[in-house]
C-alpha cells in the first residue's frame, strides 16, 4: 500500500530524507535539504517535501516550493528529482503527481522540471496529466574521465583562453574566506545590473557560504594581482556539481579569466569524485541576445542533454517561449522577478 506524506521543512526528518537521497538513483543537488534551507532563509519561497512510502518504507520523494505571483496568488515549483530507490521511478512519480493534482486546481500554475538525466522518462506521464512540455537543454561534462582526455577534447579556443589567462598572470583559487565571497557578491550585483537579470540577495551568499564547509558549494575566484576580476559559483551534492552564477569585470575579459575559471572548476570536480558536471543551461542558437553564452558553453565538449519544463498553464508556456527568444520580454520578466512580483 502506498502513501504520500507532505512535510514542511521545519518538520522534516532530515535523516530520513538524506537516507532516501543516498539510496536514490537520481543524484541531484537541487533536491537536498541544505538547498531547501538556503532558499527558505534567503527568499520568500516556502520549501516542503512529499515523501512516498510503501508499507511505511520511504521509497521516493520530491522537494517543492510554494511561491506567490503578484504577491497574491499561490504557485508551485519543483526543480530536480524526483528521488526514488531502484526500480520505483514510475510508482513514485505516479503518487507524486496524484498528490500535486490537488494543488494544481488551487494554484495559478505548477511547474515541474525533473532532473535532466531522467526527465524524458516522465514525458508520457506528464502528457496524460495535461501538462505542456517546453524543451530546454544543458551541457553535462563527464568529469570522471581522465583529465588529459577532457583537456584534449576541448575546443581549441577554450584551451587557448586557459593558456592566455595563465600567461597573463591570472590566478584561480577556492574562495575560503567570507571576505572573498563578499567581493564576489558585489561583482555579482554589478554584473546583474549590466546584463539586466535579477541578482541574488546578500543573504543568499551568506547561506551558500555555510554550505562551503560541507563541501556542498564552491566559489572559484579569478585574481589579477590583489583584485578579484571574475568568479563562478557552484552547488554540489556528492557526484553532482551544477553551475549557478558567474560574474566578471568587463575591463578584464581580454585576460580570459572565465576560461581559466571553467577549467579549474573542472579540475576540482575531477579530483573530488564529481561525475555529473552540469553547466546549467545551453541557449538555443536562434536567441541572438544569448549568442555569446551559447558559443562559450559549446567549447567545453560536454554532452548536450535535452529535457523539459512541464507546465500546467498554457499562458505561462507562451510566456517562457517569448522570454527566452526576445530580449525585451527577457528584461521585463527579469524586472518583475527583481521586484519579487513573480
Amino acid at each position: 500500500m502506498y502513501n504520500v506524506r507532505e512535510v514542511s521543512i521545519s518538520k522534516l526528518d532530515v535523516q530520513e530524507w538524506n537516507e532516501l537521497l543516498t539510496k536514490s538513483e537520481v543524484c541531484d543537488a537541487f533536491q537536498t535539504f541544505e538547498w531547501a534551507r538556503v532558499l527558505r532563509n534567503s527568499t520568500k519561497a516556502h520549501p516542503s517535501f512529499l515523501m512516498v512510502q510503501r508499507n511505511k518504507e520511504t521509497i521516493g520523494g520530491v522537494m517543492f516550493l510554494k511561491r506567490k505571483i503578484f504577491k497574491i496568488f499561490d504557485c508551485y515549483e519543483i526543480r530536480g528529482g524526483p528521488s526514488y530507490v531502484k526500480g520505483e521511478n514510475k510508482t513514485v512519480m505516479k503518487n507524486i503527481m496524484k498528490t500535486l493534482q490537488k494543488k494544481r486546481r488551487k494554484s495559478t500554475y505548477l511547474l515541474f522540471v525533473p532532473f535532466p538525466l531522467v526527465n524524458y522518462g516522465f514525458k508520457e506521464m506528464f502528457a496524460q496529466q495535461g501538462y505542456h512540455p517546453f524543451p530546454f537543454r544543458t551541457i553535462i561534462i563527464d568529469s570522471a574521465k581522465p583529465l588529459e582526455e577532457i583537456w584534449c577534447a576541448l575546443d581549441k579556443k577554450a584551451r587557448w583562453g586557459v593558456k592566455k589567462a595563465n600567461k597573463l598572470g591570472v590566478e584561480v583559487r577556492n574562495a575560503e574566506s567570507f571576505q572573498e565571497w563578499k567581493e564576489f557578491y558585489h561583482l555579482h550585483m554589478r554584473h546583474s545590473s549590466e546584463r539586466q537579470y535579477p541578482p541574488e540577495s546578500y543573504s543568499f551568499f551568506k547561506e551558500m557560504f555555510k554550505l562551503h564547509s560541507k563541501n556542498m558549494s564552491r566559489l572559484f575566484v579569478a585574481k589579477y594581482g590583489n583584485r578579484t576580476i571574475a568568479g563562478s559559483l557552484f552547488l554540489i551534492y556528492k557526484r553532482n556539481m551544477v553551475f549557478l552564477h558567474n560574474a566578471s569585470l568587463p575591463t578584464f575579459l581580454s585576460h580570459n579569466p572565465n576560461n581559466l575559471l571553467q577549467w579549474k572548476s573542472i579540475e576540482w570536480a575531477n579530483k573530488n569524485g564529481v561525475t555529473i558536471y552540469d553547466m546549467n543551461g545551453l541557449p538555443i542558437e536562434e536567441t541572438k541576445y544569448l549568442r555569446g553564452v551559447y558559443r562559450y558553453k559549446k567549447r567545453w565538449d560536454g554532452r548536450i542533454c535535452w529535457y523539459y519544463y512541464y507546465i500546467n498553464r498554457k499562458l505561462l508556456y507562451s510566456g517562457i517561449h517569448l522570454a527566452r527568444t526576445n530580449s525585451f520580454a527577457f528584461k521585463l520578466v527579469s524586472c518583475l522577478r527583481k521586484h519579487e512580483v513573480i
